[in-house]
């Protein structure tokens, strides 16, 4: 009898849990059944438009090259085709636009290179690239002034980030430009110390700082060469050396007066160059003609 209630009570348990995994599924199949078809979709969705992404990317990047080489054998045939890709707004158009923007520049088209760099910096490319256009566009901009430099890489300066040494640079370089050597002192000096600084950033920068520092002491180093820094450079003032010129130049216009002199055709020796009137008149009688006669 134990033995037949034993298995009657299995047989209970496993009619009840039947049911209820029956009613369970009854209850929340549709909602399972639902979300798995969500999961298979979504992942093949996914799937699609990385696919798609791919072979975009794939286009673009043939369409890219393709306009590299058309640069070089056409300039202006090759800037549309780096515009038409910079329209796309895939991964290279950030890239097409820059180099667009670098084939104006070294035409001499700087204010058109300007545009694009800036625009460049101000759109939804990646940072890094951002920011390499804004240092582009800075160092264009040095022909504006300093001013226009501060706007296009005074927020890289201040980052922090790898670009933001070459933005020093480029705010220092705008400083000597604008004669405003204590400003340019300290940030070249700054580079210089900063350990932190590329090696060839803090080269250029203690070259820079030395400059900077003749520039401050009063030395011209805008290359216009002006009498009172010869004078300076002489150790000498300007009344000291207005004596000596004025003695040499009246020995010179001694001299070139006994030149005159001593060179000048004597009366007795006739010119070689220039025929008597008497000559003239000789070789008219020998031709049977008068002085009038030959002169018409």
């Amino acid at each position: 009898m134990a033995n037949e209630d034993s298995v009657i009570l299995k047989e209970v348990d496993q009619a009840l849990e039947e049911d209820r995994t029956w009613n369970f599924f009854r209850q929340h199949g549709p909602a399972l059944i639902g979300a798995a078809v969500v999961i298979v979709a979504g992942v093949a969705g996914w799937q699609l438009w990385n696919h798609m992404r791919t072979e975009q990317a794939m286009e673009q990047a043939l369409d890219y090259r393709n306009a590299l080489e058309l640069l070089e054998e056409d300039r202006e045939a090759g800037r549309a085709a780096l515009e038409a890709v910079a329209e796309e707004n895939g991964g290279y158009a950030a890239l097409a636009s820059l180099q667009e923007a670098s084939s104006y520049a070294a035409g001499g088209e700087r204010l058109k290179a300007l545009e694009i760099y800036r625009g460049v910096a101000s759109g939804n490319a990646p940072k890094r690239i951002r920011e390499l256009a804004s240092l582009r566009a800075g160092y264009l901009a040095l022909a504006d002034g300093r001013d226009a430099v501060m706007g296009d890489v005074s927020d890289i300066a201040e980052s922090g980030g790898p670009f933001s040494f070459y933005a020093r640079e480029m705010l220092g370089v705008a400083s000597l430009s604008a004669k405003d050597y204590e400003s340019a002192f300290a940030t070249f000096n700054a580079l210089s110390m900063d350990l932190e600084t590329p090696s060839g950033v803090r080269d250029r920068a203690e070259e820079f700082a030395a400059l900077a520092e003749a520039g401050r002491a009063g030395v011209n180093i805008s290359g216009e060469l002006k009498v009172d820094d010869v004078v300076r450079s002489l150790g000498l003032d300007a009344a000291q050396d207005a004596g000596p010129a004025e003695e040499t130049g009246e020995g010179a216009g001694n001299g070139e007066e006994a030149a005159t002199e001593d060179n000048a055709p004597s009366d007795e020796t006739p010119s070689e160059e220039m025929p008597s009137d008497e000559m003239i008149g000789d070789a008219s009688a020998e031709d049977g003609h008068d002085g009038h006669d030959h002169e018409e």
